[in-house]
């Protein structure tokens, strides 16, 4: 009886190439299970949290609640981040209502903490890295914006200003391969990244020498930013806080999430804020804000629920159907949204300790203070509207008009599809050619228009020299010679007028580069699709 051959010597009787095949296979293997697994890798947040009332411009009034949203931005990213730092100086309202505020290791927002702190997370997020991390970084701003003569933007800190310099050359810069998001509540937030203005308000020409400080330069920057007809941003009573900053920070907390997949995106947030103000007709307050992603990751995820440390997770599902609210213990508005019956099921995120009651205009359920883990509305006591989760400070009009739009599929499809990409289009200042400098060739001309007529006057003089010469009259002479020294004066001065105009010109087509306002739209497009639980969104960036 003979024996199956071993694998050793079917290796050795093998075909050379095959033995090479198989060696070369073992090697790949090798490398491959050695290679960091796509798996392992992970998305980790960072965040710079910056709040500021006043401001250093005598004309515009003390905001009340920037340091209010500040505070509630911590609260939220807190959960969602690997570190989340906060600037800010609450004022004795917002300290009486937050106890705990001062605990939280606050400091200032002055320039040099601002500074300090963005080398702080970047450390953090180098650390991130060198594990295989992606990390991701938000800076996130409430407060008074404003622009210079020039029509560059910045924002107020205790001490000074930020400006765009700042933040392209001290945020943005740096932090070229990893994504960066900002998010920014203030007046005139578009111009701290640039461009968003009408064409008259935009510079058409610059020195060739200062550097180009374009949002579009930077592909891996996703923006939030707040706006409105007349660049204003608007707090409310009712909310305690910015209009905006509470539209998003609802939205983020899980009342965007349309797809139930607990990933709250760009498109998702954008048509979440549209929803909320659609309503709001009157367009010197009404926000139509700019919410973009980077272009190198349009998909990813502003925050991802799943991930978070939250006290616990409310399960909203259709027993909710219209406007409905969440206050706290103190009647502070915690998140406002609107969702139809029909719409998907989302989980509420709350961090915020004590009882909260979660209202509709009818009903409320009631969250324990000892809540914990995820709950659905069945496992929460329900009872009557009360008018304690009614009260509170308000505007008639904000009252009636926010958040009366309900959030669903077909809201967000419409508006994705037919507006969404309209509302990211870009007024942007781009370089011309340098032959397109209207100035620098009519001094030009002028230059050597200037020496042209010197030039005449010099053959003039000329002529005049020679009839000097030959006139034998005395009185004759002496009159050329006059008429002689005026043109030798004159050409003079047109040949030095001349090549000054001409070396002037030389400078412009050099130093005074020209501009032109143009459209530009980022390369993005919308694809809706459905799921298990209803419309999904993917953006496609076009590179």
């Amino acid at each position: 009886m003979s024996l199956p051959p071993s694998p050793r010597s079917i290796f050795r009787s093998s075909h050379p190439l095959l033995r090479w095949c198989a060696l070369a296979l073992a090697f790949v293997t090798g490398l491959l299970s050695l290679w960091p697994s796509e798996a392992s890798a992970r998305d980790v947040r960072f965040a710079l949290v910056i709040g500021w009332n006043g401001s250093d411009d005598a004309e515009l009034e003390p905001l009340r609640y920037a340091d209010d949203d500040a505070i509630r931005y911590h609260e939220l990213f807190s959960a969602l981040t690997e570190e989340t730092l906060l600037l800010t100086a609450p004022d004795e309202e917002t300290s009486a209502l937050i106890p705990g505020v001062r605990a939280l290791g606050v400091a200032v927002p002055t320039r040099q903490n601002v500074l300090d702190a963005v080398q702080t997370l970047r450390a953090a997020m180098a650390r991130a890295k060198s594990r295989g991390d992606r990390p991701i970084l938000f800076f996130v701003y409430s407060g008074h914006g404003n622009y210079d003569a020039e029509g560059r933007g910045y924002v107020h800190l205790a001490d000074g200003r930020f400006t765009t310099r700042d933040l392209f050359a001290r945020v943005l810069e740096p932090t070229r391969d990893d994504p960066v998001i900002l998010l920014v509540d203030a007046c005139n937030a578009a111009l701290l990244v640039n461009g968003r203005g009408r064409p008259g308000d935009l510079s058409e020409r610059r020195p060739a020498g200062r550097s180009r400080l374009d949002l579009t330069d930077y592909p891996n920057v996703g923006v939030i930013l707040a706006s409105s007809q007349l660049g204003e941003t608007h707090e409310w009573g009712r909310y305690l806080a910015g209009v905006f900053s509470h539209e998003v920070r609802s939205g983020l907390l899980g009342a965007a999430d349309l797809d139930d997949d607990q990933r709250i995106g760009f498109a998702e947030l954008a048509a979440f804020v549209a929803s909320a103000n659609a309503r709001v007709t009157n367009p010197t307050i009404k926000v139509t804000p700019y919410i973009r992603p980077p272009m190198t990751d349009p998909n990813v995820a502003i925050v991802d629920l799943s991930a978070g440390r939250f006290r616990a997770r409310l399960r909203i599902d259709a027993r909710i159907d219209g406007k409905a609210h969440v206050v706290d213990k103190d009647l502070v508005r915690y998140a406002d949204f609107h969702r139809t019956r029909v719409a998907a099921s989302f989980w509420l995120a709350l961090m915020r300790e004590g009882e909260l009651v979660l209202a509709t205009d009818d009903n409320e359920w009631v969250i324990p203070e000892g809540a914990r883990g995820d709950l659905s509305l069945a496992q929460v006591d329900k009872r009557r509207r009360s008018a304690a989760a009614a009260r509170g400070p308000g505007s008639e009009y904000f009252e009636r008009t926010l958040f009366h739009e309900p959030y669903d599929q077909v809201f967000a499809d419409r508006y994705l599809s037919l507006d969404y990409l309209k509302h990211l289009e870009l007024q942007r200042i781009v370089p011309g050619r340098w032959y397109d400098n209207r100035t620098a060739w009519i001094v030009l001309g002028s230059g050597v228009a200037a020496i042209g007529a010197g030039l005449g006057m010099q053959l003039r003089a000329i002529d005049l020299e020679g009839d000097a010469h030959a006139t034998p009259w005395a009185d004759e002479r002496r009159r050329l010679n006059d008429q002689l020294g005026i043109f030798d004066t004159g050409s003079a001065v047109l040949y030095g007028a001349g090549g000054a105009a001409i070396a002037t010109s030389l400078l412009l087509f050099i130093l005074d580069q020209p501009t032109k306002v143009e459209l530009w739209r980022p390369p993005i497009s919308v694809e809706l699709g459905t799921g298990p639980t209803g419309s999904t969104v993917q953006l496609k960036a076009g590179f």
